[in-house]
């Protein structure tokens, strides 16, 4: 056999090992002979060695998601590390999150440090994808899950200095944040392209298998408030201090932000604090050691910046790259659905805890009615998305987007009293759960089909900016105004969302059409 040196177009065969020029056959053949060796993957290949069984035609025909060879990852492995890992951190950061109103409760100081976090992610999603170029992107997860460790600690810093510490922590984790959702992203579409290359599956499966991935990562990512809820709510009980609660009896939408000045917490004694914290940091080292040694590193980043470009360069081209996909109509149909999903499910972490848990029947039960949203956004997760390859994307939006807005109408509508049952405050929470177990995962997946390859890193680090910012958007107006002034604004955000939404799947439908008909 006589190898020549690896040429530009035989970097673009990839994966897929042929010609756009070859035939139907020879494309069969070649691909029958790789599978029975897959760590073939010469720069040219033979094509008169002896026929193949040919394979079915829909096997091989538009694999458009291609490749090169180092960036095939395990799929099992690499889901289950990353999932691990995510558990784990993020029932930290959960917990931490739901408590920060409540034990950093002066001059907003546990909502305001929330807020620099996800405000800060607009940095760090412009500075994602150059990043990704440096230092790669299992690089990336791995600080960032480093500076999750840091931000749980900033919590135990003393009094006089914690407000100063806390926020430049949270800062700093919004800035890594930004890079952690692109990075994610791009894992699980190489993991789900990896899976369709083993097991020879047709491009037009990519996208069922990309949600049954983006299913099982959602479901112990949301499922991370179980764990952690229970967790904080154990240790916390286990101490007695004294918490002075005014009960209003005119709770819901029209609750404001004057109402923290009728609650006066204590905080909770320091050793009670050192071992709930203590607790969290173990979970993000355990979350950090997940990714450090369960997950391969991706060669694969941006293959169209030289080798020998300059950083300047580099930023300069993500820079454009950023601001190019702001301006991209396909990004611009998609932005309003994740600006008004984040809304609510920030509205519903922060103001429905305080405004209609809290007022109502006791700060107790705010941890029961998170551990509420995470098992029915977990099960969601799973079920949904298996079943997408039944129901079709398309029929489980609607029922996403109904739920999501049902949720919003509820929470408008009600206003519960000192007399209203407990059970009744798990519903919303609940239905809330099965929304974003549907839409979360969904909107990632339809991310990746849309998008290009070369795309996805600015497309993943664009929306998930643009979710970020809409939290620090809700945590604002959570300082400085009533609840319902953010349900408002979510609902008003729904209408573009869902005219965003049909142009796209048109605009999908369209050009399937057309490649139908020009092959």
């Amino acid at each position: 056999m006589i190898k020549t040196a690896p040429t530009k177009e035989d970097s673009v065969k990839g994966l897929i090992g042929f010609d756009v020029g070859q035939t139907n056959g020879e494309k069969a053949r070649l691909i029958s002979n790789e599978v029975k060796n897959p760590l073939i993957h010469s720069a040219t290949k033979i094509r008169n060695e002896s026929p193949e069984p040919p394979m079915e035609k829909d096997k091989v025909d538009n694999f458009e998601h291609d490749l090169s060879p180092p960036d095939l990852v395990p799929p099992w492995k690499s889901i289950i590390a990353l999932c691990l890992a995510y558990l784990f951190t993020y029932s930290a950061f959960e917990a931490i999150q739901n408590l920060q109103s409540s034990i950093n409760p002066e001059n907003h100081v546990g909502v305001l440090s929330m807020a620099f976090t996800y405000s800060a992610v607009i940095l760090g999603s412009a500075l994602g994808p150059m990043c990704a170029n440096l230092v790669g992107h299992k690089n990336i997860v791995l600080s960032c899950f480093v500076v999750h460790l840091c931000y749980t600690l900033s919590n135990c810093a003393p009094s006089s200095v914690r407000p100063a510490v806390l926020i430049t922590m949270a800062t700093f984790l919004g800035v890594c944040i930004g890079g952690l959702g692109m990075s994610r992203g791009v894992y699980i579409t190489t993991i789900s392209t990896s899976y369709c290359y083993y097991r020879k599956l047709p491009d037009s499966r990519l996208y069922s298998v990309m949600s049954f991935f983006y299913g099982i990562f959602y479901a112990c990512m949301k499922g991370s408030q179980i764990p952690g809820n229970l967790m904080s709510s154990g240790i916390l009980l286990s101490a007695k201090y004294n918490q002075s609660l005014v009960r209003d009896t005119k709770c819901g939408p029209r609750v404001c932000a004057e109402f923290d000045n009728t609650l006066s917490f204590e905080r909770p004694p320091k050793d009670v604090l050192y071992l709930l914290f203590g607790a969290f940091a173990l979970c993000n080292i355990v979350g950090i050691l997940s990714i450090a040694f369960g997950i391969p590193n991706l060669s694969y980043v941006d293959k169209t910046s030289g080798q020998d470009e300059t950083t300047v360069g580099i930023v300069k081209k993500n820079v454009y790259d950023c601001r190019s996909m702001l301006i991209n109509p396909k990004f611009i149909a998609i932005m309003p659905l994740n600006v008004s999903q984040a809304i609510i499910a920030m509205a519903l972490d922060t103001g429905y805890t305080k405004a209609f848990v809290t007022c109502a029947i006791g700060v107790q039960w705010v941890g029961y009615s998170m551990v509420a949203l995470g098992v029915a956004s977990s099960v969601t997760s799973i079920l949904a998305n298996f079943s997408v390859r039944c129901t079709g994307r398309i029929f489980q939006f609607c029922i996403g987007i109904g739920l999501d807005i049902a949720t919003a109408l509820i929470m408008l509508l009600w206003e519960p009293d000192v007399t209203s049952r407990p059970v009744m405050f798990l519903a919303v929470p609940f239905l809330a759960g099965i929304a974003q177990g549907i839409l979360q995962p969904q909107l990632q997946t339809l991310i990746g089909s849309v998008f290009h390859k070369e795309e996805l890193p600015s497309a993943y680090a664009a929306v998930n900016g643009v979710r970020c910012l809409a939290f620090a958007l809700s945590l604002i107006l959570a300082c400085t105004a009533c609840l319902y002034h953010i349900l408002m604004l979510a609902l008003v955000f729904y209408l573009p969302a869902v005219l965003g939404y049909a142009y796209t799947e048109l605009r999908e439908w369209r050009a399937a059409i057309k490649e139908d008909s020009g092959q």
